[in-house]
């Protein structure tokens, strides 16, 4: 890990600076320039940290993370969606919301790219993203575990607010692209349809925003 920062950013990451020295990973002071030729962006708010990418898990440490008990909560699985800024935004809601895991079809799921961890604030490094070789017979296994799968779409469906849903724990929401929604061999594998009542003045919702909707009403649940 290397951190770039101007001047003016270094009280505010006093904390990380000391961090820096005490485990021995180098630190820059530099001007804006500097920053925007590093990001090949103007937003990079004074601060650059370079380092290695978080790795993805796999089915099998999925598995083992929920019955260790280190992964708990609802799952959050994305289909077919692709931009890393929603992945990014996903997470951040999923973070504060509690989910165990995003996970997706290995390939589909958009990379964790430098944009989506920044949107993320933070919540990469909290909430496990797990891609999925074999994605139907990866969820008939959760749902053999006890798992209720709860499809989203925009059409049809029990309103959100009064549909029964499993425990929050035993729990697999499924997002699809706003273009295409859900697939249709993974909307015939879940158990429930719900939508989100709306005025129906628009076709659908932000992914990023629907999901923000969902995950609250489970939530608030309990």
């Amino acid at each position: 890990m290397r951190v770039y920062l101007t001047v003016r950013r270094k009280p505010v990451f006093a904390r990380l600076l000391e961090h820096c020295v005490r485990e021995r990973k180098g630190f820059q002071v530099v001007d804006d320039d500097s920053l925007q030729r590093l990001t090949g962006s103007l937003h990079h708010e004074g601060i650059v940290i370079l380092a290695k990418s978080i790795a993805r898990m796999d089915f099998a440490g999925l598995l083992r993370g929920i019955e260790a008990g280190t992964i708990s909560g609802p799952l959050l699985h994305l289909d077919g969606v692709q931009n890393p800024h929603n992945l990014g935004s996903i997470l951040r809601t999923a973070a504060h919301f509690g989910v165990g895991a995003v996970i997706g079809a290995a390939g589909e799921l958009p990379p964790l790219s430098a944009a989506a961890a920044r949107v993320a604030e933070g919540a990469a490094e909290h909430v496990p993203v797990v891609t999925l070789a074999n994605p139907g017979p990866d969820l008939a296994r959760l749902k053999k575990a006890g798992y209720e799968l709860v499809a989203t779409t925009s059409h049809g469906g029990d309103p959100l607010w009064t549909a029964p849903l499993a425990d929050a724990s035993k729990l697999v929401l499924v997002m699809g692209s706003e273009g295409e929604g859900v697939s249709r061999g993974i909307a015939k594998a879940c158990d429930r349809t719900v939508r989100i009542p709306g005025t129906g003045l628009v076709e659908s919702l932000n992914v990023s925003v629907a999901c923000g909707i969902m995950l609250a009403d489970v939530r608030r649940r309990g």
